[in-house]
């Protein structure tokens, strides 16, 4: 049985320290795991030096040719497949295999740039057992290009998170049923270059 902790967690001072010097362009509140973890999301412009022991995880904008690789999970619809990086992963190779395991899209490695990061907090008390970091954590987000897929790629409909994925056109993306919010502002950076 879990229970859940007596309170709030304290904020890292690491995470402090980042979220006073930058301003969110883009803020939401969700809810993951069926109801029992509540979240206030925001987004944030540009790169950031994200503290390792709160980050991990990479969220990927696909361009391929004039269309974006868009996702549907349980949460909605959106444009960035990506995950949890494994131990010793940087982030380019955390996009390349999220990517892939998620949609079968091949990343071009040399094509993924970071654009910006998200920022979760969690808004109540958490599992005694719960192993993620908290209350805070932090995602890349990067844009890439793929030219190709993995023909024999199947979706991990009872372990994976995406259920499905497809290509949509960037004009239509950002009026997706249940798109969340925090993707339209990097939505400009799919179709520009460094």
């Amino acid at each position: 049985m879990t229970t859940k902790r007596p309170g709030f967690g304290i904020r890292d001072e690491a995470a402090s320290i980042l979220l006073a010097a930058h301003t969110p362009i883009a803020t939401m509140t969700t809810v993951w795991a069926n109801g029992a973890m509540p979240l206030r999301c925001s987004a944030f412009d540009g790169p950031a030096s994200l503290p390792d022991h709160l980050s991990g995880s990479v969220r990927c904008l696909v361009r391929v040719g004039g269309e974006l690789v868009c996702c549907e999970n349980e949460g909605g619809t959106h444009p960035w497949p990506g995950g949890r990086a494994e131990p010793g992963e940087s982030i380019v190779e955390t996009a390349v295999r999220e990517v892939h395991e998620e949609t079968g899209w091949f990343l071009l490695p040399d094509s993924v740039r970071v654009v910006g990061w998200l920022h979760y907090e969690h808004q109540a008390p958490m599992w005694e057992d719960y192993r993620l970091p908290y209350p805070d954590f932090f995602q890349t987000v990067v844009v890439g290009r793929a030219d190709r897929r993995d023909a024999g790629h199947v979706a991990d409909l009872d372990g994976g998170y995406e259920q499905r994925h497809w290509l949509e056109s960037p004009e239509t993306v950002p009026s997706l049923p249940r798109m969340t919010p925090l993707a339209a502002p990097f939505l400009r950076y799919a179709f520009t270059e460094d």
